[in-house]
């Protein structure tokens, strides 16, 4: 179902591509940058690239320190605070490792889609700003739509999984 060891190597893939693509075009960014976009995805906010750059690292920061905080703090937690499907089921002795497990390895993939959304929306706003029209992409829209559609399918897997009682460690 959820494989830890793919999500955490997915993972780290693009957490390395996240931090590597403002490197990349930081020299050919202008001081002063298009840093938000309306409607009608013409710029509408500006920073200096520096303080752009620093909002990057931060949010990057962040998201990875909330969901791997969660995915490694959450086996501590009394499981009131816990809210998944069959929870008694669950998180019993027998099947607790496993189900932290498979909540980590969501948590990975999360992750992962939330920077890819940060990889690509920092792409078109460099390449707005690098082309001097400071106009994002027209279907820019459709980038939000599928990150939300990657997201909700996710929790669906992730509801359906954990609603499915059936012994899936393979214990009895």
């Amino acid at each position: 179902m959820f494989n830890e060891k793919l999500a955490k190597s997915l993972f780290l893939i693009v957490l390395l591509i996240s931090l590597l693509i403002p490197i990349y075009f930081y020299e050919q960014l202008p001081e002063r940058i298009a840093s938000h976009f309306n409607f009608r995805n013409e710029a509408d906010g500006w920073m200096n690239k520096s303080s752009y750059l620093f909002l990057h690292y931060g949010l990057i920061f962040f998201f990875v320190a909330i969901f791997s905080g969660l995915g490694y703090l959450m086996p501590r937690f009394p499981a009131s605070l816990i809210n998944i499907p069959n929870k008694n089921y669950w998180l019993n002795d027998k099947r607790k490792n496993f189900t932290f497990t498979a909540i980590r390895a969501l948590l990975f993939y999360l992750n992962s889609l939330c920077l890819l959304l940060f990889i690509v929306i920092d792409y078109l706003v460099y390449k707005a700003n690098i082309s001097g029209t400071n106009k994002l992409w027209s279907f820019s829209w459709f980038i939000i739509v599928a990150f939300l559609i990657a997201t909700g399918y996710l929790t669906i897997k992730l509801i359906i999984f954990f609603n499915n009682k059936e012994n899936q460690t393979g214990e009895e």
